[in-house]
């Protein structure tokens, strides 16, 4: 496909079923996949399988969903546009990710308390690998030698030995731990401390990997949901579903120094492959707002599917 995947993003609906392709180039939605018009699945008014995040494979062939009501991931051919394939794996999972070197996709399950680990090749079930309460995001290390978890329930962190699949360490992070971002080096560690009450703050802990150690935690936002770094990684871009907008924390001065208005209700974030652009999922609007990764602005708000809930950038 060449350069194809360049200028596009994929957008798990959850509220519908879909997964949106949006173009960057032409900014707009260039095509929408139904995932339950295949594979046995019937169209139905309400969503049956909830897919909730969404990731292309590193042969650009497949893109991985997972279905958060159904128990299952799904699997997309990216060139039929449809669903061919669903593995089952435990009760709500929510995020998925996928280690090149040991060929193995990994799922967090949020109500069974576990992470599944499947054979990339056969679609076989591994193991269930049990971490905290309340599993939510899954990020691998630079090496792929580790899984972090975040346990969002426990407000822990759960490391997992990719080349065992067993369970390396948990340590106690601060409360309600949600998304997680690393960077470039893999040295560092920046976990999304929500807040689901409107009486307390949001934060962002800084947690080196190698030692394990908090390094600081910075009280920012209302509702933080999830971030990513920019290109030269000084600043991280953070989606905030309670005051509808991305706050951007200065990482060396340790300090809030922006905040952007995007749509109502954002959570999901990512960066282009060409670091051109944030894109954030407004869930409540149906919307994916485009901002100028260098000038700050926001380009366009784009109409998708129902609660745009994952995006993937390849």
């Amino acid at each position: 496909m060449g350069n194809y995947f360049e200028n596009i993003v994929f957008i798990a609906n959850m509220g519908e079923d879909t997964i949106s392709i949006v173009d960057l180039l032409t900014m707009r939605e260039q095509d929408r996949i139904h995932l339950n018009n295949g594979f046995g699945h019937k169209a139905a008014k309400k969503p049956a399988l909830g897919p909730h995040h969404a990731i292309v494979d590193y042969n650009k062939k497949y893109l991985y969903t997972t279905s958060s009501h159904n128990a299952s991931i799904g699997i997309v051919d990216l060139i039929q546009n449809k669903m061919v394939d669903n593995i089952y794996v435990g009760s709500c999972p929510s995020h998925i990710a996928i280690c090149k070197r040991n060929k193995t996709i990994y799922v967090s399950n949020t109500d069974s308390n576990s992470i599944s680990a499947i054979d990339l090749s056969t679609g076989g079930l591994l193991t269930q690998i049990p971490v905290g309460r309340m599993p939510h995001d899954i990020k691998l290390s630079t090496d792929q030698h580790k899984l972090y978890v975040s346990n969002v329930d426990s407000g822990t962190l759960s490391v997992i030995d990719t080349t065992t699949n067993y369970l390396e360490k948990t340590i106690d992070v601060f409360p309600n731990p949600y998304h997680l971002t690393l960077n470039k080096a893999g040295t560092l560690l920046f976990i999304v401390n929500t807040s689901f009450s409107p009486m307390e703050e949001g934060s962002i802990t800084i947690l080196d990997s190698q030692e394990m150690q908090t390094v600081d935690r910075i009280k920012i936002g209302k509702m933080p949901i999830e971030a990513v770094l920019d290109k030269d990684e000084e600043n991280l871009f953070i989606t905030d579903a309670e005051l509808n907008a991305v706050n951007i924390l200065d990482i060396k001065e340790r300090k809030q120094v922006e905040r952007i208005c995007v749509g109502r209700m954002p959570g999901s974030i990512e960066k282009d492959t060409k670091n051109r652009y944030m894109i954030v999922g407004n869930i409540q609007d149906n919307t994916v707002t485009i901002i100028d990764a260098v000038t700050l602005k926001v380009l366009k708000n784009i109409v998708v599917g129902m609660e745009p809930s994952g995006i993937s950038c390849m």
